[in-house]
């Protein structure tokens, strides 16, 4: 029961991410295809266009889930009878200001990490078809692992896997947020966020150059080798 909070974290982090993925794409896909990112451009800097979206990105993610987190702790508190009860207990890991700061630190770091991935996806696309043939394989890549996290933890099997998983920084964030109601070693928790940030901090490096060069780059849609000098490359 303690841990039904923790992974329902999980799952909110990756359905939150599945709808705001098409909202981030959207806009920037148009904003390319009907020729304003010239217009965008002409009054700040390509890494301030993408810090911008970055945060606002967040930041409407972590309003859903604000208010979805909100009604939760409303419906424990007002419902009476078993149901009540029941929310109560499933709640009751909330009750350590450790594990609060732990799962809002997987959640945000979990955030920027796929939503880098979904602005260069952006980025390279001159239509939401063009998107949508990046999108589909990178997260179906990031879901398909869930299945077997739920399932290990809501049966208590699978451990070694769920231990693999969380050293694997794609999968880190929903791994961590739905192993935290079974107890989790601190020097875990400690070494997988350490991880994580610096899987962060590379992929921000050479993403960021990957939007930079795509940005204006209209018809062009790189391939795997090509995707890669844009990661070796810093445009000036």
């Amino acid at each position: 029961m303690r841990s039904i909070v923790p992974l329902l974290s999980a799952y909110i982090l990756l359905m939150s991410l599945l709808l705001s993925g098409n909202w981030i794409l959207q806009g920037l896909v148009e904003e390319r295809s009907n020729k304003l990112i010239e217009t965008v451009l002409a009054c700040i800097s390509p890494d301030e266009l993408l810090y911008g979206k970055l945060a606002g990105t967040v930041a409407v993610g972590l309003t859903m889930v604000l208010v979805w987190a909100l009604c939760a702790a409303g419906a424990a508190f007002v419902t009476q009878g078993a149901v009540g009860t029941f929310l109560r207990m499933a709640l009751a890991p909330l009750a350590s200001p450790w594990i609060i700061l732990v799962m809002l630190y997987f959640f945000l770091a979990g955030y920027l990490m796929v939503s880098m991935i979904l602005l260069a996806i952006g980025a390279m696309s001159d239509s939401m078809r063009d998107a949508q043939s990046y999108l589909t394989p990178v997260l179906m890549i990031i879901a398909m692992p869930f299945t077997i996290v739920a399932q290990g933890i809501l049966s208590n099997t699978g451990a070694t896997a769920l231990k693999v998983l969380t050293w694997i920084p794609l999968y880190t964030p929903f791994t961590m947020l739905a192993r935290l109601g079974g107890g989790v070693s601190v020097w875990e928790i400690v070494g997988s966020a350490l991880t994580l940030a610096l899987f962060i901090a590379i992929e921000f490096v050479l993403l960021a150059r990957v939007f930079r060069a795509s940005l204006l780059n209209a018809g062009q849609k790189p391939n795997l080798a090509a995707l890669a000098r844009l990661m070796r490359r810093d445009p000036a």
